[in-house]
């Protein structure tokens, strides 16, 4: 068997080289962007290699990002507003059925009557 090799794809270092999928990229939305690394030195104060990602073409990949999506969800936390210690069962029932959330219970007194802690977010 005779094995034949093009010599460009010999000379050219990218071939040699294993490309992988940009993860940045790829969690971004983007998959399938294959790149490798290329060592561009030292940092002198630290003395960390410093790797530069290469992309397919042979030139700086650029990480892909989705910011202009129209309509992209924003998280904003709710915020406590009010907090109850309650005893009775059918009062914390009332309350979760107000929209309040529960949190903890614990028995907080020497008969240990159970206290239903009650949080309600704005």
């Amino acid at each position: 068997m005779s094995h034949t090799i093009n010599q460009a794809e010999a000379s050219n270092p990218l071939y040699q080289k294993k490309m992988r999928e940009c993860t940045i990229c790829s969690s971004a939305g983007f998959p399938q962007q294959l790149i490798t690394f290329q060592n561009i030195g030292q940092d002198p104060t630290s003395g960390k290699t410093i790797w530069k990602p290469i992309d397919e073409d042979g030139n700086e990949h650029k990480h892909k990002s989705n910011t202009q999506v129209i309509g992209k969800p924003t998280f904003h936390r709710k915020r406590i507003v009010d907090i109850a210690a309650v005893t009775d069962v059918q009062e914390t029932r009332k309350l979760l059925s107000e929209g309040w959330e529960y949190k903890t219970s614990y028995p907080a007194t020497i008969s240990n009557i159970p206290h239903f802690i009650l949080v309600k977010r704005e």
